[in-house]
């Protein structure tokens, strides 16, 4: 019995030790133009001589290759990234260096490893690190109010717009005559869009009864972000045509 015993657990700490992880910083990493920046990427695997790779996602593109590094700085970087992007790789960490951070820059950074065994072509990926390089813009902020044919079905749909902001994480919410909209309604936001400018968009929903929208004053839409000035737009319901 024993004997099976160390057997099993001999096989559960070869197969757990075989598991390959990479990690990546949660968080955006926010830049000015011309910065250096550097992406930090750590990751364990069991085999020795690992291949680690950095990609790019701009968008809903699809990942694009940066670099591959097999020893130290030893590796692939296609042409168009040997300029500014580079990469060194000891037995713990492959980070990636960006010098002269652009606007185009800006995207989703992923970590990949590859294990150098015959046969094994899994490849495991971090999760992922947002790059935003610009400048602070305070977007511009426009309330919809809800539509008729909403009103007439007893609902109320106002939607904020936020638009050509940086850095990607203003956050939105809503007052109704001064008070949270959460308390008043139901808010849904969208995560931000990179445009072809560098600048973000966002949008949030308030959602709310049709009798209650007729007994409000007033709903203001605010965006916030770090120590910068928020932005605020007021709808009042006796500028809509419909009530």
């Amino acid at each position: 019995m024993e004997h099976w015993l160390w057997i099993i657990l001999a096989a559960l700490f070869f197969e757990c030790k075989g598991q390959d992880s990479v990690t990546q910083p949660t968080g955006d990493v926010i830049a000015a133009e011309g910065d250096t920046v550097t992406l930090a990427c750590t990751f364990k695997t069991s085999n020795t001589g690992p291949t680690l790779f950095w990609y790019k996602q701009d968008g809903n593109n699809s990942p694009k290759f940066i670099l591959s590094r097999v020893n130290l700085d030893e590796g692939n970087t296609p042409d168009e990234f040997k300029k500014r992007f580079s990469s060194t790789l000891d037995s713990k960490s492959v980070p990636l260096q960006i010098s002269s951070a652009a606007v185009s820059d800006s995207a989703v950074y992923y970590c990949a490893l590859q294990p150098t065994v015959t046969g094994n072509t899994k490849i495991t990926f971090g999760g992922g690190t947002r790059l935003d390089v610009g400048s602070d813009v305070r977007p511009t902020l426009t309330v919809l109010p809800p539509s008729s044919e909403e009103l007439q079905q007893g609902k109320a749909t106002l939607i904020c717009l936020a638009n050509k902001g940086f850095p990607s994480d203003w956050s939105l919410a809503w007052k109704v005559d001064g008070s949270s909209g959460s308390s008043s309604g139901e808010e849904s936001r969208s995560p931000g869009v990179l445009q072809k400018d560098g600048r973000y968009s966002w949008s949030s929903t308030l959602r709310l009864p049709a009798d209650q929208w007729r007994k409000v004053g007033s709903v203001t839409c605010e965006a916030t972000q770090g120590s910068q000035t928020p932005v605020s737009e007021t709808l009042r319901r006796d500028q809509c045509s419909q009530s």
